[in-house]
C-alpha cells in the first residue's frame, strides 16, 4: 500500500462549518491524507521527530486552513509547487523537508501552543529566518472565509472564473520562440492535458520523445527519400513531444529535478542519433553521392561546433548569474527592441534556438541531403555563433577592471575540464600566470600548428605539441578564472579536443571516421550534463570522474600517442576510449540523476527546466 502525503488542517473551526470542510474533500482529490490538527501543540507534535513526527523527513510540511475557500487548481498549485523552500498564499503553506526547522522554530514563537495555527503569523515568523515566496492565485480565486456569508462571497467568485480554462492556458510556456509558439504551442497544451487524463507524468512523455527521436534516426539510416521524409516527420514529432512534457507539468504542478536533468540530456541524445542516423543514411540512394569519409567529417563537425557553441552560451550565463542588474549595453537593446514583439523573435531566433533549429533541421532532412543538412546547420551555426559573440564580447568589455564572483569563477573551473596532467602543471609552474584567455589562445595556436606539420614531418613530433597544449591549459587554468574573458575558455578548450579527434582521424585512419563521432558524442555528452548539473544543483561531477577520464587535456594527450602508433593502433584504441568514455559518462550520470532527483529541486532548476521545455 502506497503512503499518501499529508496534509494538515490548521485554524479556528468556524460555527456553521460542515462535518468535513470543503478544503478536505479538495485535498483527498489531489491524493492528500487529511489531518486535523486544531492547535499549535497538534502540529507541533505531527511535525517534530521529538514530539511525534507523522510526516516522513522526506516529505513536504503541507498546513492549508480549514476556512479555505477557492479552485481546486489553485489549491494544486499551493500544495503541490516545490520550486520554492517556503510558499505561502491565502489560507496554505507549504515547507520543504530541508526547512522544517524553520516550521518549528516558527510554529513555536507565532501562536500559544493551545491555540489554533495562524498561517500569516507563522508566514512573517519564517521570513525572519528565510526565503518566503509568496503564492498568488490569480486569474483563480482562493481565500478565507470567516463566515457564511464571505464563504458564499468566494464561492460565487469561484463560479464565476473557467478554472480548467485558466489551467490550461498557465500550462503553456508563453515567452517561447516564434517557430514554437506559432506551430507547437497552439496545440501542446491540449496535448498535455490528454496525457495527463491518461495518467501519464512529463519523464514518461520525455522517454516517448526520446523514442520518437531514435526512430527518426533510424528511418534516415536506410536512406531513402521516403524514409528522409519520415525522419523529418518523426523528429518534429519528437521536438513537440518535448514541448508537452513541459506544459505537462506546469499542467499537473509535478517539477522534478530527475525531470529537469533527463528532459536536457534527451534533447542531447535526440541530435546526436540523427546525426549518426544521417550520416549512416549519407551512403543510400537518396544521401547525395558524398564519399562516406566527407559526410562523417561533416556530421562529426556539425555535432562539434553545436557543443562548442552551446559552451559559450553556457559560460557566459554562469559569469553572469549573480548580476543584480543587466549591464546597459543590454538594456539599451531591450529599449530598442521594445517596439515590437516580432524584434524579440528575430533577435532569438539569429542565435538558433531549439524550436527553430529543430524546424530547420526538418525541412533539410526532408527536401535535401545529408551532406546538405550538416553544410547549412554549420554555416547557420557559425552566424549565430559570431553574432552571440561579438555581443558577449563587447558585453564583457564593461568588465574588463571589475572580476566576476567567485561563484562564476568555481563555475568555469569545472566546466574546463583539466585532468591531472593540467593539475600537475597547475601547481608546479612558479610565479604569476598570463591573462587566462590569452594564454588559451597560444595553445590554440601550438595545437593547430601541430595538426598542420603532422602531414609534413610525421605524427612522431604531434605529442610534443600535446604536451604542449597541456602544459599552456594547466598554466591558463593555474589562476581564478574570474576575469572579464575567462568564460572563453570551456568552448576553447571543446574545439581543441573535439577539432583534434576529428582531424587525427581524419589523416591517420580515415575509415575509423564512424568512432571519432562517438568519441566526440560521448564528450560531448559529459560536458553538457556538467552545466546542467551547475544550473540545477550547483554540484559537478565526482573528483574520481575526472582522474579516470583524464580531463580533455589527457585525454588529448593520449590521442597524440595513439596516432604515433598507426592507423590500426589509432582505430583500436580510439574505439576502447570512446566506449569507455561513454560507459563511464552516461553510468556515472545516471547515478547523479537518481540520487539528485530525491531531493527538492531549486529555483534554477526549475527555471532551466522551464528553459528548455
Amino acid at each position: 500500500m502506497i503512503a499518501l502525503p499529508t496534509a494538515y488542517l490548521v485554524g479556528p473551526a468556524q460555527p456553521d462549518e460542515p462535518a468535513d470542510p470543503p478544503v478536505a474533500i479538495q485535498l483527498r482529490e489531489l491524493g492528500f491524507a487529511v489531518v486535523e490538527t486544531p492547535t499549535v501543540e497538534a502540529a507541533l507534535e505531527a511535525l517534530d521527530p521529538s514530539r511525534g513526527h507523522r510526516t516522513p523527513a522526506d516529505e513536504a510540511a503541507v498546513l492549508v486552513d480549514r476556512r479555505f475557500v477557492g479552485h481546486l487548481h489553485a489549491l494544486r498549485r499551493a500544495t503541490y509547487d516545490s520550486r520554492s523552500q517556503i510558499l505561502v498564499g491565502p489560507g496554505t503553506l507549504r515547507v520543504a523537508p530541508e526547512a522544517r526547522p524553520q516550521l518549528l522554530t516558527a510554529l513555536d514563537v507565532a501562536s500559544p501552543s493551545d491555540a489554533p495555527v495562524d498561517i500569516a503569523a507563522v508566514a512573517a515568523a519564517l521570513r525572519t529566518t528565510g526565503t518566503v515566496t509568496a503564492f498568488d492565485p490569480a486569474p483563480l480565486v482562493a481565500g478565507i472565509a470567516d463566515s457564511a456569508a464571505e464563504r458564499e462571497a468566494l464561492q460565487g467568485r469561484v463560479a464565476s472564473v473557467d478554472e480548467e480554462r485558466v489551467r490550461l492556458a498557465s500550462s503553456v510556456k508563453s515567452n517561447d520562440t516564434l517557430f514554437t509558439t506559432f506551430f507547437v504551442r497552439t496545440y501542446s497544451g491540449h496535448a498535455a492535458r490528454l496525457f495527463a487524463r491518461l495518467g501519464l507524468r512529463p519523464n514518461h512523455v520525455t522517454a516517448l520523445s526520446l523514442v520518437v527521436a531514435l526512430a527518426a534516426a533510424a528511418a534516415a539510416a536506410t536512406g531513402t527519400r521516403a524514409s528522409f521524409v519520415a525522419a523529418a516527420v518523426l523528429f518534429h514529432l519528437s521536438f513537440v513531444l518535448d514541448c508537452v512534457d513541459g506544459d505537462l507539468a506546469r499542467y499537473t504542478v509535478r517539477f522534478s529535478r530527475l525531470g529537469a536533468r533527463l528532459d536536457l540530456t534527451a534533447d542531447r541524445i535526440k541530435e546526436y542519433a540523427l546525426f549518426a542516423g544521417l550520416a549512416v543514411g549519407a551512403a543510400g540512394p537518396a544521401g547525395g553521392g558524398w564519399s562516406a569519409t566527407s559526410v562523417w567529417i561533416l556530421a562529426a563537425t556539425a555535432m562539434a561546433f553545436q557543443t562548442v557553441r552551446h559552451q559559450m552560451h553556457f559560460a557566459y550565463d554562469e559569469v553572469t548569474a549573480d548580476l543584480d542588474s543587466s549591464p546597459p549595453l543590454s538594456e539599451l537593446m531591450r529599449t530598442r527592441l521594445a517596439g515590437g514583439r516580432w524584434k524579440v523573435w528575430l533577435r532569438r531566433a539569429v542565435v538558433l534556438p531549439q524550436g527553430e533549429r529543430s524546424a530547420l533541421i526538418c525541412l533539410l532532412v526532408a527536401f535535401t541531403t545529408p551532406p546538405v543538412v550538416f553544410i547549412v546547420l554549420l554555416a547557420a551555426g557559425v552566424a549565430a555563433a559570431t553574432y552571440a559573440f561579438l555581443g558577449r564580447f563587447m558585453r564583457s568589455l564593461r568588465r574588463l577592471h571589475e572580476p566576476w564572483s567567485k561563484s562564476a569563477g568555481r563555475a568555469l573551473g569545472a566546466m574546463v575540464d583539466i585532468g591531472p596532467i593540467g593539475w600537475i602543471f597547475h601547481h608546479a609552474l612558479p610565479g604569476r600566470a598570463l591573462p587566462a584567455p590569452l594564454t588559451t589562445l597560444i595553445a590554440l595556436v601550438v595545437l593547430a600548428f601541430s595538426l598542420i606539420v603532422v602531414p609534413a614531418v610525421g605524427s612522431s613530433w604531434l605529442i610534443v605539441g600535446m604536451l604542449w597544449y597541456a602544459l599552456l591549459a594547466g598554466f591558463a587554468t593555474q589562476q581564478p578564472l574570474n576575469g572579464w574573458a575567462d568564460w572563453v575558455l570551456p568552448p576553447s578548450f571543446r574545439a581543441a579536443e573535439y577539432a583534434l579527434a576529428i582531424t587525427l582521424t581524419a589523416l591517420t585512419a580515415p575509415d575509423a571516421l564512424p568512432v571519432a563521432f562517438g568519441y566526440v558524442a560521448a564528450c560531448a555528452y559529459h560536458h553538457y550534463d556538467t552545466v546542467y548539473r551547475l544550473r540545477e544543483s550547483h554540484t559537478t561531477p565526482r573528483w574520481w570522474l575526472l582522474v579516470a577520464t583524464g580531463g580533455h587535456d589527457g585525454r588529448m594527450v593520449v590521442l597524440g600517442l595513439l596516432a604515433i602508433g598507426g592507423a590500426q593502433v589509432f582505430t583500436v584504441g580510439l574505439g576502447v576510449l570512446a566506449v569507455g568514455l561513454g560507459a563511464l559518462y552516461v553510468i556515472e550520470s545516471l547515478v547523479s540523476m537518481t540520487t539528485e532527483g530525491r531531493t527538492r529541486p531549486t529555483t534554477a532548476t526549475l527555471q532551466t527546466a522551464g528553459d528548455a521545455r
